[in-house]
Order: C-alpha cells, then structure tokens, then sequence
C-alpha cells in the first residue's frame, strides 16, 4: 500500500519518544522522587508509546495484528493524551497534538488497508 512505509516509520518515531518521555517521567520524578501523579503520568504515556511503537512494527512487517494494535493504540491514546496534556499539562501541546493526532490519522489511514486483507469468512 502506497505511503505504509513512511507511516510506519513515522509511528515508530513517535512511539519511541512518547515512551521514552513516560519512561523518564515514571523514573526520575516518579519512583526517585516518590511523586505519586508523575508515576500515573509516567506509567501512561509509557504504556502508549509502546503500543504506537509496536503498531509501527507490525505495520512495517505487514502483520495483520497491525490493524488490532493500533486499534487499541489510538483508543488508549485520545484519553490519556487528553488527561497527560490538556488536563494535568504535563506534556507540551506539540506532545499532545502528536500523541492525539497521529494514532487517529494512522487509524484513519488503515481502515483501507484492513479492509483489503481481511480474511474471507470459511463456509
């Protein structure tokens, strides 16, 4: 599919500076500081990175688990960018756009291709 690669690409990138920002704020201000919110904070920014980081895996190899995990990426990714973000302001708001945006536009994005290499049902 024309325009998968960069996307993948893309979701990789993006997934590996969104967890590695949580992991640095469950780290460094969560578990060495003893700061309960940065910890919550932390442990949720890393948990969605790593499922847009795996979802640019899966879709660089063409898996057709890629559709799945990103389905879960971009429906854990609204909620907790809008808390971590909007609410709490502890990411920046290019964070929070990226963090928000890019799952939804990838979801948007494979629709198409899922649509084309679903399996036909067996009779």
């Amino acid at each position: 599919m024309r325009g998968q690669l960069p996307a993948s690409l893309f979701a990789i990138v993006f997934g590996a500076l969104e967890t590695a920002g949580g992991a640095q704020e469950l780290v460094y201000r969560g578990i060495l500081n003893s700061q309960t919110e940065p910890l919550i904070v932390g442990t949720l920014g890393a948990l969605t990175g790593v499922l847009l980081l795996a979802a640019g895996i899966l879709l660089l190899i063409r898996s057709l688990h890629a559709v799945d995990v990103l389905k879960s990426a971009a429906y854990l990714a609204v909620p907790v960018y809008l808390f971590i973000g909007v609410y709490k302001h502890y990411a920046g708001w290019t964070v929070t756009l990226v963090g928000i945006g890019y799952p939804l536009l990838l979801l948007s994005f494979i629709s198409k291709f899922a649509k084309s290499v679903q399996p036909s049902p067996r009779t």
